[in-house]
């Protein structure tokens, strides 16, 4: 397996002890699906690749909001954002994972949380 695969299937295993701290989604009683924040610019090509595999999340039923920095460079600044893509990725109740990697982002959102907020893996003994 190569180092980038790798990597991505050990963030995917960590974040299921990890993800989504975001107000409005506990205000409404917990994380129910995971939710993606993508910092993108038109003029960055990486972005521009990435865009169908954001829109293909967000039809399987995540939460994808596509924030580009030159229209909102308040959000980017808010955000710590110093370069695109940045993907920040909140899932079941857990700190943020950035990453600057569609594949790492993909692995992370295949991930459901229970009706209460959290992973299924945090029921293991």
């Amino acid at each position: 397996m190569n180092q980038r695969k790798f990597l991505a299937a050990l963030l995917a295993l960590l974040v299921l002890f990890a993800g989504c701290e975001v107000p409005q989604q506990q205000e409404r009683g917990g994380c129910r699906r995971p939710k993606v924040l993508a910092f993108t610019a038109s003029w960055c090509a990486p972005c521009q690749r990435a865009k169908p595999a954001l829109v293909q999340i967000q039809a399987a039923g995540v939460d994808v909001e596509i924030i580009d920095i030159d229209a909102h460079p308040d959000l980017a600044r808010k955000h710590g954002i110093t370069e695109v893509p940045t993907f920040i990725v909140y899932v079941c109740e857990k700190a943020p994972v950035r990453t600057n990697d569609i594949l790492v982002v993909v692995a992370l959102t295949r991930f459901r949380c229970n009706s209460n907020g959290t992973s299924p893996m945090s029921q293991l003994p």
